[in-house]
């Protein structure tokens, strides 16, 4: 038994070793005991598991099979955290999807770290080679010795989460039992008891708890219960009646979470676009680098004309375009790691959505986009919403598309005559063109590589810039249509990043950026565009912004009446709004500093920033991950929209 136990011990620990190398490029003292001790958790579980089988053979086959499961697992998790920054456990459907679909970028990256991957077979390879030798039965007093290191790997484990911090704000105590952040789980813990806890996360539910238990605002009372000449943006609703007559303690504690959040100031912009038409656009992997004034003259001007964002980000989250897509939509944070928001808010209750919203006025509303309606789930999500047009790639567009590649000129030039017609619409295209590989497999980019060929970029760039012409091309055409119709002086275009060109690296990046981009906070600039030919001033804003902000700064802008405080994102136009950029890894970004929460430094942008200030920030943010996946676990809309 001690011979299996090893063979499992050593194989487990150091493949765990490998993935945290490979993935956070260190392995700290306290994190390498943790798994330590986990890895023999669950090497004795085993062992005693295969020391019960009697034939030898089923044994050495149901050995091996479990090794080579772990290997591809880990394998897999390795290349899915390379390209995601995020781990998917045993929830793996995304990163299959992603295989079927995107197998381009999941090769590049298996061959960028091919030495990872390489190490994470050979243990399994040198036992094949050797031949395995046979196993032990069940020995009475090895029994002992290891129900004796298992007693003592649950004893020092659970003393370690108890008392010892992690390296941030969060302690291990609260990453086992309050909070739900897979990569800090896997740091610290290892792979295979991150991967236990989410499944039982998965099977019995999970609500996150707040870890932060000192009340450290200032002031926690409505602003609506003082005297202000000042309009918010609120609706009237009785919280005090929902908390007293709610039995669910979970509803309970958002209906006083949100009765203590201040509403958004009404500003100059509100209401400046009401009854015009909106053109809402979901731009992939949109950055400011794709814009230029040569390359991409249309694109420059919708930008230089319009309201400027000089500080928006759209933070990459684990599914990329879908966690994209359902902030810009919704306004809320998406869960980490276990549920893929996008899908699971199909049936949910969502009165803020700007379909709805632009329903419940009479506006006609459609739905483009130049990729499968399969994908993320969209034709299914989009059908809820009642679309009075919905149509896709080879589903009412007719073009190609393959391995996320199709022409945004195809999409616009095939759409435009459905809504322009109109009265009044509101039409939400999801581009493609700007979508990577950035290589000759590319065949949009390959359209108008041409145009590149007196610039001195790398090929990654070229490329990449080429993808964005095809969307400028197409901008372009949706502009001369908008002319045509007479229709582009009533219409607002709002272009907005899903996520940044994760396929491009921070020093491609760089080669056409004017802002450092090289480390991780500068490297999530998106590009925010809102465009009316009749705006009577340019506007500048300084103020960091993120993609969860659009909706409330759009429903403001067009009147529409609704609460801020029930949407985690905030009007950036709204002087009481402060900006904050939040990230997957829960590190932020204020106008007066931003904070890492992997190191738990706070970096300073100017002089008179307190504790005090910090902390209730690192407190903010978490209350609004928190919120943000209670309010998606319960539908929380439906017990306020009755």
């Amino acid at each position: 038994m001690i011979k299996t136990f090893f063979k499992y011990f050593l194989f487990y620990l150091f493949l765990e070793i490998v993935l945290h190398i490979g993935c956070f490029n260190s392995l700290s003292i306290v994190n390498l005991i943790m798994i330590f001790m986990f890895t023999m958790f669950y090497s004795i579980i085993l062992t005693f598991i295969i020391s019960c089988i009697k034939s030898d053979k089923l044994k050495k086959v149901l050995f091996i099979s479990i090794n080579i499961f772990f290997v591809i697992l880990y394998g897999a998790e390795l290349v899915y955290f390379k390209i995601y920054e995020s781990f998917f456990s045993f929830n793996g459907l995304v990163f299959i999807t992603a295989l079927k679909d995107g197998y381009d970028k999941v090769l590049l990256t298996m061959f960028q770290n091919f030495i990872y991957i390489l190490l994470f077979i050979v243990p399994v390879a040198i036992y094949l080679i050797k031949g395995g030798k046979k196993f032990e039965f069940i020995n009475k007093k090895e029994s002992l010795l290891l129900i004796g290191l298992f007693i003592l790997s649950i004893s020092y484990s659970s003393f370690m989460i108890n008392t010892v911090n992690t390296t941030n704000n969060i302690s291990m105590y609260s990453l086992m039992h309050n909070v739900n952040m897979p990569k800090l789980n896997v740091e610290n813990f290892g792979l295979l008891e991150s991967s236990i806890i989410s499944v039982k996360r998965r099977l019995f539910g999970f609500s996150e708890k707040k870890y932060v238990t000192e009340d450290i605002y200032s002031n926690s009372s409505s602003v609506l219960n003082r005297k202000s000449s000042l309009k918010y943006n609120v609706t009237n609703i009785d919280f005090d009646n929902l908390i007293n007559n709610e039995l669910d303690d979970n509803i309970k504690s958002l209906h006083n979470y949100f009765s203590r959040q201040t509403p958004t100031v009404q500003n100059d912009y509100t209401g400046i676009f009401k009854n015009k038409n909106l053109i809402f656009i979901v731009a992939e992997s949109f950055d400011e680098i794709a814009i230029d004034k040569d390359l991409t003259p249309t694109l420059y001007k919708l930008k230089h004309e319009g309201i400027i964002f000089n500080n928006y980000f759209a933070p990459k989250y684990p599914a990329s375009t879908a966690d994209g897509e359902y902030m810009l939509e919704w306004g809320i944070l998406p869960i980490i790691g276990e549920n893929y928001s996008l899908i699971d808010m199909v049936y949910n209750t969502g009165p803020y959505i700007l379909p709805r919203e632009f329903k419940n006025i009479n506006y006609n509303t459609y739905v483009y986009h130049p990729y499968y309606g399969y994908y993320n789930y969209r034709k299914k999500y989009f059908s809820t919403l009642n679309f009075d047009g919905m149509r896709y790639c080879n589903d009412g567009i007719n073009m190609y598309c393959d391995h996320f590649h199709g022409s945004d000129v195809d999409m616009i030039e095939q759409s435009v005559d459905d809504y322009l017609n109109k009265d009044h619409f509101f039409t939400y295209y999801i581009t493609l063109s700007g979508h990577g590989s950035y290589d000759s497999s590319n065949f949009v980019a390959e359209k108008h590589i041409h145009k590149l060929d007196n610039y001195n970029y790398s090929n990654n760039i070229k490329y990449y810039m080429a993808a964005n012409i095809d969307f400028d091309i197409a901008m372009e055409k949706l502009i001369d249509s908008l002319k045509k119709s007479g229709k582009l002086d009533d219409t607002v275009i709002v272009i907005s990043s899903d996520h940044s060109p994760y396929y491009l690296t921070n020093a491609q990046v760089n080669t056409r950026s004017n802002i450092d981009r090289t480390n991780n906070f500068d490297r999530n600039r998106g590009s925010l565009i809102i465009y009316n030919s009749k705006l009577d001033k340019k506007t500048s804003v300084d103020k960091v912004a993120m993609n969860i902000d659009v909706l409330p700064t759009i429903l403001n802008m067009f009147g529409i009446e609704y609460d801020s405080r029930l949407i985690i994102g905030k009007d950036i136009m709204a002087s009481n709004n402060d900006g904050l950029v939040v990230f997957p890894d829960r590190s932020f970004i204020t106008n007066y500093g931003a904070y890492n929460a992997n190191t738990n430094k706070f970096y300073k942008y100017v002089d008179n920033v307190d504790d005090k200030f910090i902390q209730e920030k690192i407190q903010e943010v978490n209350e609004k991950y928190q919120v943000s996946v209670n309010m998606q676990y319960s539908d929380y809309y439906k017990y306020i929209f009755k």
